[in-house]
């Protein structure tokens, strides 16, 4: 008896890495993960007063502790196949570069200084950056047909390792509808997932229903325009306020050498920062009467100057109140890329625009 086999099919039309279901979930940990170490660690040094671990002239560094913790995270990756593998990586190893670039200062001064006041910018903007990179891995994901059956591959053994969850098996199916149907795994792979009974889902843990309830909730709220126009008259007030007590700290008198310190430093870059986010804030309000998505795209330039120039300089005088600062303009970012995507998508892929 022979077997009738299929042909193979084509070889993909790229070569581009396939980017994974869970990438900006995973990002979005590391990130939470990284800066909660941060926080959380120069929160206790400061509680009880910087000491160190060690003796007879040794100090072992959290540095050290961030570095087991980024190779548990890579050799868990290496080790083993899951999402919860996975998940355990992105918070692990989250942690440990957060206790790893908590000791930059030591490594960009002559001194070793921990204290070195620039750092805390610079472990901002490393931060941003990250942030940036996975709202961009959401923002920017137009799969081909031929990605969206590799994800699939991926979703159908995390769906393997637990049992078949029924949440999982319908994204596995969602993916494969999204597949080249002209491909042969894609028809067998659907009948072999229609043909399996899947298990309820297992019933999750109060941290984890917490967190997903959040998630929701933020992305709802992201996701309202009258949010995104509520959070861009805050940001245009707040600039406006800026610029006039930073003009007032540059204009006053010349002759005070305390003050012109100070402005050399920062309240002269930190003016030329504001009003280059006015002006683009402006002409993200002059393209709202032509086209939204081009107006997001200048409200969005305007908040990675705040970002990326003005909230460094911020931190680099206040720390702790820049926090506030740094969370308004992530979740003005975050709703922005949101708006974006919507936006930028084909019609009727992603339903009516912003409502």
């Amino acid at each position: 008896m022979t077997t009738a086999y299929v042909p193979a099919p084509p070889p993909p039309r790229h070569t581009h890495a396939v980017r994974g279901v869970q990438a900006s979930l995973l990002l979005e940990r590391f990130f939470v993960s990284g800066v909660a170490a941060v926080l959380l660690i120069r929160g206790w040094l400061e509680l009880t007063g910087y000491p160190q671990i060690g003796g007879d002239g040794l100090h072992v560094a959290h540095m050290l502790f961030g570095g087991i913790g980024m190779v548990i995270a890579l050799l868990a990756s290496f080790a083993f196949l899951g999402r919860r593998v996975r998940n355990f990586a992105a918070i692990v190893g989250g942690a440990g570069f957060g206790a790893f670039i908590d000791e930059l200062g030591k490594f960009i001064t002559s001194n070793n200084d921990y204290f070195f006041q620039p750092a805390v910018a610079l472990i901002y903007v490393v931060f941003v950056l990250i942030f940036i990179a996975g709202e961009r891995l959401a923002a920017d994901a137009h799969p081909t047909t031929d990605q969206r059956l590799v994800q699939s591959f991926d979703v159908i053994g995390n769906a393997v390792i637990d049992g078949y969850p029924k949440r999982e098996r319908d994204q596995a199916m969602a993916l494969l509808a999204e597949s080249d149907p002209d491909n042969p795994l894609v028809p067998a792979l659907r009948r072999a997932l229609s043909q399996i009974a899947a298990s309820p889902e297992p019933e999750e843990e109060f941290p984890s229903r917490m967190a997903a309830r959040i998630a929701s909730s933020y992305n709802w709220l992201v996701g309202q325009r009258w949010f995104l126009t509520l959070v861009l008259t805050i940001a245009g007030l707040a600039t406006l306020f800026s610029l006039r007590s930073l003009s007032i700290t540059v204009l006053a008198d010349p002759d005070d050498s305390r003050l012109q310190t100070h402005v050399d430093s920062t309240a002269g870059l930190l003016l030329v920062a504001n009003l280059i986010f006015g002006v683009l804030l402006i002409a993200g309000l002059i393209r709202l009467r032509g086209s939204l998505l081009a107006a997001f795209h200048w409200f969005r330039r305007a908040v990675l100057v705040s970002l990326l120039v003005a909230q460094p300089l911020a931190f680099y005088e206040q720390q702790w109140t820049a926090l506030i600062g740094l969370a308004f303009n992530l979740i003005l970012l975050s709703a922005l890329e949101f708006g974006i995507a919507r936006e930028a998508a084909p019609a009727g892929q992603t339903g009516s625009a912003l409502p």
